[in-house]
């Protein structure tokens, strides 16, 4: 089925004619579907294992934060209080309020309160035709009027801009450029212009707005040259927040050469984001701009320092000393040494970076780590791909689980084979003879 868009505000996004073609030929995985893990260091024996005493921390299986607060951004759109969803949004970008996962509650807000219209169209897009009682173009439409009704308010304008970007990339799909035809091509920049022409009303640093800001970093993939821009757009957002790792991480992915950079810059700009975050992460920047991208690409491994970048690992310990965070750290380093062992395996070079990184995980395992919180292992173990769909957060933290109590036994794998167990606990680790 074809769908004709009726004369509306839409028409000002000259999307093609018709709107609506066969989209998205593709469906996620089934959900057992086998993972691409990176390659691990199994344990000699599963009794080994036994051995060690760890508490396990479930409690960011239930996202709940997460969940209330995209819940409470739809409920605020659904019942069209757009007075009160700004307020909140504006509120928590000020204060770059965040829940406990970490996630930026403006970033929240904003997805609950267009999830209805993208959720829409991501039907329509992947399925020939809109839901049952749905109008492809109604709750786009909507949004497009609410805002004419508060033309300076960022807050609302944000939600449209990121509705516009959401379905840009409905239409995109993950295909290779190669293989994405022209209506869909077509579309994708539509949308993405749109989103653009919205946020060009508002000035991210006048408003001292974080998310303003990520929303334009948001826009590069459809830049004509977005190498010429991200590293300025991305330097903007984190000196507006440069508490919040993510746009760091996000910065070092973007950097890599399969988007709009190379190794070699992208190491320039772990040192330029390290100098300017100093005073607040010591030399932690360097190491979050490598966090993911180092995971994400092992080959980068070759380009890293890596004394800076466990440098920057305890200095961001140091600073923040909860137990997700030592998980996090200990399971990006455990992941990197695995993949750098590979790569001198398979290249023939020499195990220094191996070794140091090795060494730099045992000395967090020793000295901070003192319970398992196994999401975040899965998370790593996929080179922190958060957006794989085929995979059910328990399935996730089951996987996790068993990678962070095989690599937790690393460290004291000599004990172990000694008949020893080891005891993990808030005051630390306490090795118990046979």
């Amino acid at each position: 089925m074809k769908f004709i868009p009726q004369k509306s505000v839409l028409t000002k996004l000259k999307l093609p004619e018709p709107i609506l073609a066969i989209a998205r030929k593709f469906s996620p995985p089934a959900d057992d579907a086998p993972l691409a893990f990176l390659p691990t260091h199994v344990a000699s024996s599963a009794n080994l294992i036994d051995q060690i005493k760890i508490p396990v921390n479930n409690a960011s299986l239930k996202m709940s934060g997460d969940t209330d607060v995209r819940d409470l951004g739809q409920f605020l759109a659904r019942q069209e209080r757009w007075d009160s969803l700004s307020e909140r949004i504006r509120d928590a970008d000020q204060a770059r309020e965040t829940t406990p996962q970490g996630t930026p509650v403006s970033e929240l807000l904003l997805f609950g309160a267009r999830s209805d219209v993208v959720a829409a169209a991501e039907h329509a897009l992947l399925h020939g035709k809109p839901a049952k009682d749905s109008n492809f173009f109604e709750g786009i439409e909507d949004l497009e009027l609410m805002l004419t009704e508060f033309p300076e308010d960022y807050a609302l304008a944000l939600i449209v801009a990121h509705m516009h970007i959401d379905i840009g990339w409905a239409w995109r799909g993950t295909v290779a450029e190669a293989s994405l035809n022209q209506t869909n091509r077509e579309a994708f920049l539509a949308h993405f212009a749109r989103a653009e022409e919205i946020l060009d009303g508002f000035s991210a640093h006048e408003l001292n707005s974080a998310a303003l800001s990520a929303a334009r970093c948001a826009l590069l993939p459809a830049a004509d040259y977005p190498g010429e821009r991200i590293a300025d757009d991305f330097e903007d957002l984190i000196d507006l927040d440069p508490e919040n790792p993510r746009h760091m991480r996000a910065l070092g992915t973007y950097m890599l050469p399969q988007w709009y950079g190379s190794h070699a810059a992208l190491d320039l700009e772990a040192r330029r984001t390290a100098a300017r975050t100093y005073d607040l992460w010591g030399a932690g920047g360097y190491c979050w701009v490598w966090f993911d991208a180092s995971l994400t690409d092992p080959a980068a491994l070759a380009h890293i320092d890596v004394d800076y970048f466990l440098d920057g690992a305890f200095d961001i310990l140091e600073r923040r000393s909860d137990q997700a965070m030592a998980n996090l750290i200990a399971a990006q380093l455990y992941c990197a040494w695995q993949a750098c062992r590979q790569l001198a395996r398979e290249g023939g070079e020499d195990m220094k970076k191996s070794a140091a990184l090795r060494a730099g995980f045992d000395q967090v395992v020793q000295d901070h780590l003192r319970e398992l919180h196994p999401l975040i292992w899965g998370h790593a173990e996929l080179g922190f791909d958060n957006g794989v769909r085929s995979v059910s957060i328990e399935r996730l933290a089951q996987k996790g689980r068993a990678l962070a109590m095989n690599a937790v036994a690393q460290p004291f794998m000599t004990g172990l084979e000694d008949g020893l167990t080891i005891h993990f606990g808030p005051d630390g680790i306490t090795e118990i003879q046979p």
